[in-house]
């Protein structure tokens, strides 16, 4: 296994993913959020890498402060993080009311690949 430090911000901790589709490339900044069941990316982060949400016919159920929404779910090519890489992985498309600086949410559905702990204290995990 291998430690990464996370970036603090208040009680939220984040860390950079590498989304590749076809030849582009964007790093993204995502909130670690093992409530989440899905990876979350911003529409405009996937449009920026020629994927249109819209026309998604997979459909995923996300409960938010509003209630239960329905959002697009589309595969990216190459998700890269934490020194690991998963292709056609899936991710859902969401706004992002976080900020400019956050991309999206790391959920659950990359927490659970590998062997992942997280050290609150120390705001590091290791995969």
């Amino acid at each position: 296994m291998s430690r990464y430090q996370l970036k603090v911000t208040g009680d939220l901790f984040f860390s950079r993913a590498a989304l590749k589709q076809e030849r582009l490339v964007r790093v993204a900044t995502l909130l670690i959020d093992t409530g989440s069941s899905y990876t979350i990316i911003s529409w405009q982060a996937l449009e920026s890498l020629g994927i249109d949400p819209a026309v998604s016919k997979i459909r995923r159920s996300l409960m938010t402060a509003n209630g239960l929404i329905q959002v697009p779910e589309v595969r990216i090519e190459e998700f890269h993080c934490f020194g690991k890489m998963l292709k056609a992985f899936p991710l859902v498309a969401h706004t992002i009311p976080l900020g400019g600086e956050v991309t999206g949410v790391m959920g659950m559905n990359f927490l659970r690949q590998q062997a992942t702990s997280l050290d609150f204290m120390r705001a590091t995990i290791e995969v």
